[in-house]
């Protein structure tokens, strides 16, 4: 491996960083909030200086990328970049400990959006701003490791789901990626924009709905008020932002095929398919388990499970009406939402659709077997047969979260909270939907300010790990992925 090329790559995400420090500091210049657009541009000046120097020092060391330089890239970006993006929350005054700095900007960046802010109306707007600007970096550097690492490399089982993405058709590594992030940054971007304008067409004031697009298609959840979503009182605002965070949890693959013309890739997508009935399930158990409790929910029973089914199901974590301190099934149905997730290649966390209908099927599959031991039977998805190889990389995601979860709750729970507050913390960790704890504590939908330190790291290990995926960390722990 050499560290030239991962570290001048990684001075050329630092520098995207530094340059979207600009968008808060001349949304502060805008709003006559002159401290708050010094703030900014100082931290870009920062950035820029590092940035400048790696990409300076190595410029041309970027074709010389390989295999675990790219997977150690993608460790420094969940890991370094949001140190970076933390400067400027801690020196606005937004928050008074590095920590907590560090915690919003850990949230942002894996679009989990578990927040230590509190009277969001009243946060200077450059930092709600800079907030949702980081999650949409966010959601856009998933989508490129995804379809522009893992999968182009054929690490794993996610490549079942890039036959029409351009992987690149460089002879470097680096090429690969440049070819993928065009594309998918051309669609991210439009989605973005279409948000936006749904948002603001259907009531929601510039501001807000500019911030609420960049969270949204990001599936981060970021809010500019406290109530969330459910701040606005208008169903349509509520419409359009389920429409676009189920285009987020969707496959970036999809939305690249269709806007060149394959539009069939939708119905013929079978994780697609199983969105739409996860959604489906997911609604019709919180109706069901909100008529079975006497919980006063703030909107009708319908809308509640239908619009937070949608959302915490696809991992956002915006919410309507009154959903702290609710009943111990919703929230445990809240809380499988997330750990199943949306698909792959999506900006969305959780298991996701794929491994979940994978995991089904085959299990269907040795029922089969059971009864007619001589049939030979195949397990496929979609109309592609499934590799042993890739079979066991799902499996091992799913042992892998498990173990997660066990042993999260188990450290989390030393640090205070109760069991089913530290189950609910660290679910919400490794899905990337915070707000998901939010059912469990009674007081707050977003408790993680009262926290403890401890808590609140253990928490962001989980985002950050949850973001890179098990089977990054699997392949970097594989001595073998070292030696050959």
């Amino acid at each position: 491996m050499k560290a030239d090329a991962v570290l001048c790559v990684f001075g050329w995400l630092l520098g995207g960083l530094s340059l979207a420090m600009f968008i808060p500091a001349l949304g502060a210049l805008i709003a006559n909030d002159i401290e708050h657009a010094k703030v900014f541009f100082n931290s870009a000046a920062i950035c820029g200086f590092f940035a400048g120097a790696l990409v300076i020092s190595l410029r041309g060391k970027e074709a010389e990328l390989n295999k675990r330089g790219s997977l150690l890239l993608v460790v420094l970006a969940w890991t370094v970049l949001p140190i970076f993006a933390a400067v400027p929350i801690y020196y606005s005054g937004a928050v008074f400990s590095p920590g907590k700095a560090l915690f919003e900007a850990v949230s942002g960046f894996t679009t989990s959006g578990a927040t230590v802010l509190t009277h969001l109306d009243r946060q200077p707007a450059a930092i709600l701003l800079w907030r949702a600007v980081l999650q949409w970096l966010g959601g856009l550097y998933t989508v490129i490791a995804a379809s522009g690492v893992f999968a182009a490399l054929g690490i794993g089982d996610l490549h079942l789901q890039y036959a029409t993405m351009p992987h690149g058709d460089g002879h470097t590594l680096f090429g690969r990626l440049r070819q993928a992030s065009r594309a998918l940054l051309s669609i991210y971007a439009a989605l973005t924009m279409m948000c936006f304008l749904g948002l603001w067409g259907a009531g929601m004031p510039i501001f807000d709905a500019f911030c609420h697009a960049l969270s949204t298609v990001s599936t981060g959840g970021f809010s500019t008020r406290d109530a969330s979503i459910g701040a606005f009182k208008s169903p349509m605002i509520e419409a359009v932002a389920a429409i676009f965070m189920i285009f987020g949890a969707m496959n970036m693959a999809l939305h690249w095929a269709a806007a060149n013309g394959r539009w069939r890739g939708y119905r013929l997508d079978p994780e697609a398919r199983y969105l739409g009935a996860a959604i489906l399930v997911t609604v019709v158990i919180l109706f069901l388990a909100l008529i079975g409790n006497d919980y006063k929910e703030g909107v009708s029973i319908v809308h509640w499970a239908l619009f937070n089914g949608v959302s915490f199901l696809t991992t956002t974590g915006y919410w309507t009406g009154n959903i702290a301190g609710a009943p111990l099934a919703v929230g445990l149905i809240l809380i499988i939402a997330v750990l199943v997730g949306g698909a792959t290649g999506s900006t969305s966390g959780g298991f996701k659709g794929m491994r979940v209908g994978l995991v089904m099927k085959q299990g269907w599959l040795e029922l089969a077997r059971l009864i007619s031991p001589n049939e030979v039977l195949r397990l496929r998805y979609g109309k592609v047969g499934v590799k042993d190889a890739q079979i066991a990389a799902v499996w091992a995601v799913f042992i892998g979260l498990t173990f997660m979860l066990a042993a999260g709750t188990l450290l989390i729970g030393l640090t205070g909270p109760n069991f089913e507050q530290s189950f609910a913390i660290t679910a919400a960790a490794i899905s990337n939907s915070g707000p998901a704890a939010g059912p469990f504590f009674s007081s707050a939908v977003t408790p993680y300010a009262s926290l403890s330190e401890t808590t609140r790291a253990l928490a962001m290990i989980g985002m950050i790990v949850g973001r890179m995926g098990v089977l990054t960390i699997l392949t970097l722990l594989s001595p073998a992925f070292w030696r050959g």
